[in-house]
């Protein structure tokens, strides 16, 4: 609870009772309804009095100075603000930041700060996200995937919820097929030792590429060959089925070495392989009830009363679609895991063939249909254009990570060869690099597309990760250059600095941030907010020394302000999936 803006919402709502009886006044809509002036010598929480203007029928600038003068009793006999003025339209509250200083950062120091975002019900969510195929490469367009899945599962647990972490690997399906006929039919090379499952997707690549360039008489015969590895495979042909197996699980091995390094963790991990069959019976079930029809031979729900056209789900000869298993994996998600809240992470390609799933579930009966959500992103493209594993212009996952590690080491941590062991400079080139990469690809709103730069994202100034991280091990390096001890016993008077109050207001305002990041799907909010923390504290750290304080008790208050802000940011960095390093 945000003790300030609450207590404004109930002046308020005193104030509109006295003037307006017979009116209803909800305080939680007026706290919603505060705002941040642009600059803080305006105040600190402005109400817009616009929404007064035919309540009172008088212009808000005059509601502004009215309800300030029936406030300025109370505002003047409370600790917790200044003052408050009327100016324009806005009524402006200057708070008191001793005694913000003295809300929030002792419990910042026991930890119990980072405990009350969690301390009220929540429902149990499952997140999908990432969802690769095997068989294919694991390129730079999936890290998007990954750390947006992440950093709301993380956001999710922060605030409460009670989280699944799933993934849905897609291991069935034509480009298997077309995978392993190029394997058998003419590959001539020996699998790596590693990195096999992206080595797999060369060959898709390759097998693509030769369909493209093939003939028309030697496309049909390449068809038929790769259709009838498909209805092997369909069918379970023991042979095809055991070539499938061995290749299947070179790209689990490299799926699971990559969300290792990245720090990403799943709970559960569905199969398309496990919902196939279990999709087509469903679909035959609900054909039965008289749910779905028939049309043209195949299998679907017309949904032309909601826009959203002819929902196929299974075609003419039989055969399953991804809706089919889209369809069975939401019926194991609801009837197995319980859940209440279902947030599928896909790109925005897919918005259309969420909005029927979930139409049809709903008319299949599921009441959790309404709290299904597809968060959609926008795509990760090169300056040269939009990349595809099926031309091969990718940058594969395994070469961006061996770029920026060397980069990262070359320009940051080779200077420390011989005084840090090598084991450190390796797990610190990597925290950055994970820093760098998260950073870049959640510090954009989802719906929109990211030109990726990897030189860019790994410049240790400005809007990026490695600035971030850089800010971090500079207020934790604070506390070793300063012979005073750390405690939350200190005088939050002398905090007197406008730099001071922008830090203190940053801190206070954290975790009502990351439930707006949860409430919005917005890690971009997140992103923001801590860049603009590391700017201001960089000009706290230029004008309000700890070093060369006036006395020990400035000393003491401002390292407990310093340590606050390197606890949000490290907190604030998890919540991203960016673990920092302690020196650099």
């Amino acid at each position: 609870m945000n003790l300030f803006t609450s207590t404004i919402a109930q002046w308020l709502s005193e104030v509109f009772h006295e003037l307006m009886p017979s009116e209803t006044w909800d305080q939680t809509t007026l706290e919603n309804s505060l705002e941040t002036p642009p600059d803080s010598s305006m105040g600190d929480y402005g109400f817009p009095c616009f929404l007064l203007a035919k309540k009172f029928r008088k212009a808000p600038p005059q509601i502004a100075i009215m309800l300030c003068e029936k406030l300025e009793p109370a505002v003047k006999n409370s600790p917790l603000f200044c003052d408050v003025n009327a100016l324009g339209p806005y009524l402006n509250f200057r708070v008191n930041f001793s005694s913000m200083a003295a809300e929030v950062l002792p419990r910042v120091y026991d930890g119990s700060y980072f405990r009350e975002n969690a301390g009220q019900s929540r429902k149990k969510v499952m997140i999908e996200y990432s969802q690769p195929n095997t068989h294919k490469g694991f390129h730079v367009g999936h890290l998007r995937n990954v750390a947006l899945g992440d950093c709301l599962c993380r956001v999710y647990r922060y605030n409460g919820y009670e989280v699944i972490a799933a993934n849905y690997i897609g291991d069935v399906g034509t480009h298997i097929a077309k995978c392993l006929w190029y394997y058998e039919k003419f590959n001539q090379e020996t699998p790596p030792e590693t990195l096999k499952g992206e080595w797999l997707g060369t060959l898709y690549t390759k097998a693509t590429l030769m369909l493209e360039d093939a003939s028309d008489t030697e496309k049909a015969e390449y068809q038929q060959e790769i259709s009838r590895i498909l209805a092997a495979l369909e069918s379970k042909d023991s042979v095809w089925m055991k070539k499938w197996a061995e290749t299947r699980q070179w790209s689990l091995d490299d799926f699971n070495e990559i969300y290792h390094w990245l720090d990403a963790h799943f709970d559960h991990v569905f199969y398309e392989s496990d919902v196939d069959d279990i999709g087509k019976q469903l679909v035959l079930a609900e054909l039965e009830k008289g749910t779905f029809i028939r049309s043209q031979g195949a299998v679907g729900l017309d949904l032309e009363d909601a826009s959203l056209g002819f929902f196929m789900l299974l075609k003419t000869d039989g055969n399953t679609l991804y809706s089919t298993k889209d369809l069975a994996l939401a019926q194991k998600k609801f009837d197995e895991f319980r859940i209440e809240h279902s947030i599928y992470v896909v790109g925005s390609e897919q918005t259309l063939h969420f909005k029927q799933v979930f139409e049809t579930l709903k008319r299949m009966g599921y009441a959790q249909a309404e709290s299904c959500f597809h968060l959609p992103y926008g795509l990760v493209v090169l300056p040269s254009g939009k990349m595809s594993s099926r031309k091969g212009n990718v940058i594969m996952f395994s070469d961006l990570r061996q770029q920026v590690t060397d980069y990262i080491r070359k320009n940051y941590l080779d200077q420390h060869a011989g005084d840090w062991d090598d084991a450190e400079i390796q797990e610190t080139a990597r925290q950055t690099a994970v820093a760098a990469l998260r950073y870049g690809m959640l510090n954009q709103d989802p719906n929109k597309q990211i030109v990726f730069s990897m030189e860019d994202w790994l410049v240790s100034e400005g809007d990026t990760g490695t600035y971030l991280i850089y800010a971090y091990v500079r207020v934790r390096s604070i506390r070793r250059q300063v012979p005073v001890e750390l405690t939350a016993d200190v005088s939050f008077d002398v905090l007197t600095h406008p730099n001071e109050h922008a830090l203190i207001r940053k801190i206070y305002d954290f975790n009502q941030m990351v439930s707006l990041v949860g409430a919005q799907y917005r890690p971009s909010l997140l992103t923001k907010f801590l860049f603009e923390m590391c700017k201001d504290f960089s000009r706290a750290y230029n004008t309000c020394s700890i070093k060369f304080a006036e006395n020990s008790e400035i000393q003491s208050a401002r390292l407990l302000l310093f340590h606050s802000v390197a606890e949000i940011l490290k907190q604030g960095l998890f919540l991203l999936g960016i673990t920092p390093p302690e020196r650099m």
